[in-house]
């Protein structure tokens, strides 16, 4: 009894107990604390990720009123690289007779080529914004896999009432471990998002796209996958977003939680 009493002892000496006083001070003050650079190794790519789901709910709004102003069918063509507004009279007359030969010209007769302009740049704002989303996300997600390395400060890992005391010592990126699947993820979303914007503008370009008010109207149902792939994003983005910042407190401290149980339970194990 003498001798398992003593083994047990010894084995415990050696456990790290979880760092309650660290998880307490995130419990309580939440994102304040975990949104310093020099506290937290992911809260770089958390606020990227938080600042890019802003651009993303910025340009549905674009879109809304894209849609509002009946502007969607301006543009009748789609370049991936997109490309800058026509600039002289000439450019503009000659966007202007391109418009003329699809149906929705039939309804708006009356449009005079200063009112084409107006529509005209609000579908080209959004699919600029589009594009700028893409360029922001995907320069991020490459600045963050081979470029950046994070930098704590030396009082912040020795202190044990702030997150550095549960984060390990050889981190070497922003990105968390098994983030870079959703990183994946949101690039391929991104990027059918627009494939897929244009696929509900050309259900527009058809004569036989006409309602029951005989007015040209793209389909509802890939409208509505439009939209719905925004939201999406947003929401992927928004939820990977957090989810860096708190990875300090979900991922590592429920690790080494997990490790002192596994411990705890082969200290049992032996003393028995």
């Amino acid at each position: 009894v003498l001798l398992a009493s003593t083994s047990r002892c010894k084995i415990n000496s050696t456990m790290t107990p979880p760092p309650t006083t660290a998880l307490s001070s995130i419990y309580t003050k939440g994102l304040p604390l975990l949104t310093p650079s020099t506290l937290n190794p992911h809260a770089p790519l958390g606020k990227w990720l938080l600042s890019t789901s802003f651009l993303v709910s910025a340009m549905a709004h674009i879109g809304g009123v894209t849609r509002l102003t009946k502007s969607g069918l301006s543009m009748t063509d789609w370049k991936p690289l997109g490309s800058k507004p026509p600039m002289s009279h000439e450019e503009w007359t000659t966007e202007f007779e391109r418009y003329k030969q699809y149906p929705e010209w039939q309804q708006r007769r009356s449009m005079t080529l200063e009112e084409f302009k107006y529509i005209y740049y609000w579908e080209w704002g959004h699919r600029m914004m589009g594009r700028f989303v893409g360029v922001v996300f995907g320069g991020g997600w490459a600045y963050f896999t081979w470029m950046h390395r994070p930098k704590l400060s030396a009082s912040a890992a020795n202190n044990a009432t702030t997150i550095g005391s549960i984060l390990p010592k050889n981190i070497t990126s922003a990105i968390p471990p098994g983030y870079q699947p959703r990183l994946a993820l949101l690039f391929a979303m991104g990027g059918t998002q627009g494939l897929v914007g244009w696929w509900m503008v050309q259900s527009g370009l058809g004569d036989d796209r006409r309602d029951d008010r005989n007015e040209i109207r793209v389909s509802p149902y890939r409208l509505a996958a439009h939209l719905g792939m925004a939201v999406g994003t947003y929401s992927v983005l928004l939820w990977t977003g957090l989810g860096a910042l708190s990875y300090p407190a979900d991922g590592y401290a429920a690790a080494n939680t997990s490790a002192a149980s596994k411990a705890s339970a082969a200290a049992a194990e032996t003393s028995v």
